[in-house]
């Protein structure tokens, strides 16, 4: 498990460099302003509102295929067309609905839109909403193939696509025809369609012409999908607050894009480093309760634990010490200028804050699912958001006064993130019964200093650096030294979960 981790998170790594330079050539070409902020809401449109159910009912479906598989193949077949089939009937009510009244749908996402910005999102909306369907066949076809231990494909289906928007974006510019960027989109969900579609009949799915409501099975999931669709909605709830809450606070253009790109960056790291190693471990914690071996359980938590973060931990502590350096790396260029780079910044620093939260969040909640309980994550999710909320009244006014109030924005969501981890804990402790996160402290305390040591001497470096060789140069050089610091100190301090993971790379057994 640990050697497949390992190549997910590289495959993961090269799709978000991809996902960047779209978003960085995006605005590097048109700029952070009516075109870029319409082209970000309405190719956001489509999967945010479909992620709401997807995440539902691909979280759930493990867990049921895991379950059922015991029945046989034509049973795995039969319950997975099922589930895709009406996946799909939804998919086509909500095109209709996106279709006929785009300004509505558009207004729920960005409530502040300038006119202009508008005009061009309601057009792109009404391309990209024929890839709709794309959305079902993704995340279904992700989580079956997740199930049958294909973790490569659902990895890295994004840098196709993502290249095809790249791609797109320039001859867009360079004929200047924005409305390219919409067909452009349609076009990459197509590709990734028919890419999980090839590898899941390759898998050993058969499709069955079937839409059965009264499947048993199909029931117990929709039982399970019902509260983890409310906490997905309210995952999605607050990132569309979050960017609402910009548009109108924000005087002047680009608040929608400038929130987007610094949650990009902290995206980067949690899509590389929690959804990915969460995607390979979560079968397997499944599959350990399902055979109620506590120590398997015990074992495959502590894991995922330090798995992630030997990564995550180090990760914050550089964004934090070496936040303008990397902002200016990825989006200075092109039609982006310093003081866009001025915004971005802090918004980014708070917004990192919150990925340990993620962390404990992404793998406590799937431990929850795992045992079917799924109403849990809903109360911890709805305390989250609330929370934020409340943070919202207080924070933006608060940093505003210092010149930042989307930063503000960006601290009220961590700060309520990182307070709902502790009812987290509570809950899966109840769960497991014998929950021992022992094995994990030792080096827990290990990576957290090797991680100190290291931003303190980027601290020490990065300034003597970027004033000696230039701002690019030194913050990449600033990076390497960084995490050879990281390297040295977590080897050299014995870190047991490092030793085991690096040797059978550096030996190939």
């Amino acid at each position: 498990m640990k050697k497949m981790t390992i190549v997910v998170i590289f495959i993961t790594v090269i799709a978000k460099v991809f996902g960047f330079l779209r978003e960085t050539i995006l605005a590097s070409f048109f700029g952070v302003g009516a075109i870029t902020d319409a082209f970000n809401v309405a190719s956001t449109i489509p999967s945010s509102v479909l992620s709401i159910v997807a995440a539902a009912l691909v979280t759930g479906i493990i867990p049921m295929i895991t379950r059922i598989s015991s029945d046989g193949e034509d049973r795995v077949n039969y319950f997975t067309s099922n589930v895709l089939n009406i996946f799909l009937l939804f998919c086509a009510a909500l095109m209709l609905v996106i279709l006929a009244i785009p300004e509505l749908v558009i207004s729920v996402f960005a409530a502040n839109l300038n006119q202009e910005a508008l005009v061009y999102a309601v057009s792109f909306l009404r391309v990209i909403s024929f890839g709709i369907f794309s959305v079902a066949f993704v995340q279904l076809g992700s989580g079956y193939l997740n199930v049958k231990r294909s973790f490569i494909v659902p990895a890295s289906i994004t840098i196709v696509s993502n290249l095809t928007i790249i791609i797109t974006i320039i001859f867009a510019s360079s004929i200047n025809q924005p409305m390219l960027l919409a067909y452009g989109q349609l076009l990459a969900m197509v590709i990734q369609t028919v890419v999980v579609i090839v590898f899941m009949y390759r898998a050993g799915f058969k499709y069955k012409a079937v839409i059965d409501f009264n499947d048993k099975d199909l029931r117990v999931m929709i039982r399970l999908a019902l509260p983890l669709l409310i906490s997905a909605v309210l995952g999605q709830a607050n990132d569309i607050i979050m960017k609402n809450v910009a548009t109108v606070i924000y005087d002047g253009d680009g608040a929608f894009t400038y929130m987007n790109l610094a949650t990009r960056l902290t995206s980067f790291v949690s899509g590389i480093f929690i959804t990915a190693i969460l995607n390979v471990t979560y079968p397997t914690i499944a599959e350990n309760v399902v055979e109620g071996n506590i120590k398997k359980i015990n074992k495959s938590i502590n894991e995922s634990i330090l798995m992630i973060s030997v990564f995550v931990v180090p990760a914050l502590v550089g964004f934090i010490a070496l936040a303008r350096g990397i902002v200016e790396i990825v989006y200075l260029r092109g039609l982006v200028t310093p003081a866009d780079i001025d915004v971005i910044v802090p918004i980014f620093i708070f917004d990192a804050l919150v990925l340990i939260a993620l962390s404990v969040r992404e793998l406590f909640f799937r431990i929850h699912y795992a045992y079917h309980d799924m109403k849990s994550p809903v109360k911890i999710s709805v305390l989250v958001t609330g929370l934020f909320i409340i943070g919202l009244l207080i924070f933006p006014a608060l940093f505003g006064r210092f010149g930042h109030p989307l930063a503000g924005i960006a601290f009220a969501y961590s700060i309520a993130a990182i307070i709902g981890c502790y009812p987290n804990y509570l809950s899966v402790k109840r769960l497991v019964g014998k929950l021992n996160l022992r094995p994990v402290v030792k080096d827990l305390s290990k990576i957290i200093i090797s991680a100190a040591a290291m931003g303190v001497v980027l601290l020490l470096v990065k300034t003597p650096l970027v004033g000696l060789v230039g701002g690019t140069l030194g913050t990449i050089v600033s990076i390497v030294i960084g995490g050879l610091v990281y390297l040295v100190a977590i080897i050299g301090l014995k870190t047991n979960f490092v030793l085991q993971l690096i040797y059978p790379i550096i030996f190939k057994k």
